[in-house]
């Protein structure tokens, strides 16, 4: 696993191929083996894969066009009637949301986050176009394919974010 935390990226662009079932179910498998407060498990994900809903995703802002050009996205939504700890369900699915990540680099698949909580704008926007009941909120659309790009290291390690002993005397 630490050569895909190595090589993952965000990537954009997609060639026309779709993504098989197996590769989809262990995604979403590695989505649900995420810590959580509590193991209270607030996530739940909506697979799109219909041209129309993924091309109005696309309209969630201007940073999320490229959803067009994916053959698929998973949209990971929290469900509210889960969250035991106010404000918790948002770490959940930030690790909910890399796990997938990971795992979509594992599958040799390509994926970029766009993200939607908190803006209410967006969050509303999803709700709308998926249909989905008040309980569920939309928190990231993971629009993943196959690329002609690869994922390739690159090194952001900066040792002047580490601080040693700095900040607890």
């Amino acid at each position: 696993m630490l050569e895909e935390i190595m090589i993952r990226r965000s990537i954009r662009s997609y060639i026309n191929k779709n993504v098989e079932e197996d590769k989809i179910t262990q995604i979403l498998k590695a989505g649900m083996q995420a810590p959580s407060s509590k193991n209270s498990c607030p996530w739940e994900f909506v697979v799109v894969d219909n041209k129309y809903l993924l091309e109005k995703l696309s309209a969630t802002h201007h940073r999320a066009k490229h959803i067009n050009g994916a053959p698929m996205c998973i949209v990971i939504v929290g469900n509210s009637n889960k969250f035991k700890k106010a404000g918790k369900w948002i770490q959940d699915l930030g690790a909910c949301t890399q796990n997938i990540l990971l795992e979509v680099v594992n599958q040799g698949l390509a994926a970029c986050w766009v993200g939607v909580f908190p803006k209410l704008k967006r969050v509303d926007y999803v709700r709308q176009v998926l249909d989905l009941p008040k309980e569920l909120v939309p928190y990231a659309i993971i629009p993943i394919g196959y690329s002609l790009e690869e994922n390739e290291f690159v090194d952001k390690y900066d040792e002047s974010k580490v601080h040693r002993n700095k900040y607890n005397k």
